[in-house]
C-alpha cells in the first residue's frame, strides 16, 4: 500500500488545533513512537512502520475516553508485527503513565513493568 493513502502523522484530530512538543520517543528499526501536545493539552501518541499507523489521543485531565485509529496495513511477517505490537504497547504504557500523572522526564524511557516469575 502507498503511503500517499495513509493519514500523516498529525492525524485529523488536529483541525482547528495546533501541535506543540513534538517528539520521537523511541525508535526501531522501521517503528517509531512519536508524541505530541496538542492545543488543549491533549496528548497524541504515533507507532508508524512502513505502510501504516496507529494513533492514541488522551486528556491527562480525564475530560474525555481515550480515542485510537489504524490507518494502513498490518504486517504479515510475523517478527515485524510483533515489533508493531510492542511498541504499541509502550505508547499504552506511556499512555497509561501520563494518565496517571506518572509522565517520564524528557528522554526517560517508560518504567518497564516486573514480569511475574513462578517458584522453582
Amino acid at each position: 500500500m502507498d503511503d500517499l493513502f495513509i493519514p500523516l502523522w498529525p492525524p485529523a484530530w488536529v483541525e482547528d488545533h495546533t501541535l506543540s512538543d513534538e517528539q520521537l520517543v523511541a525508535a526501531g528499526e522501521d517503528v517509531r513512537l512519536m508524541s505530541a501536545v496538542r492545543s488543549d493539552q491533549r496528548v497524541l501518541l504515533s507507532v508508524s512502520w512502513p505502510g501504516g499507523r496507529r494513533y492514541l489521543m488522551i486528556d491527562p485531565q480525564g475530560g474525555g475516553a481515550p480515542e485510537a485509529f489504524r490507518a494502513g496495513a498490518t504486517s504479515t511477517d510475523p517478527d515485524f508485527a510483533r515489533s508493531i505490537d510492542a511498541m504499541w504497547s509502550q505508547a499504552l504504557q506511556l499512555a497509561k503513565q501520563i494518565l496517571d500523572g506518572e509522565l517520564p522526564a524528557l528522554g526517560e524511557e517508560p518504567k518497564k513493568r516486573r514480569r511475574w516469575r513462578g517458584r522453582d
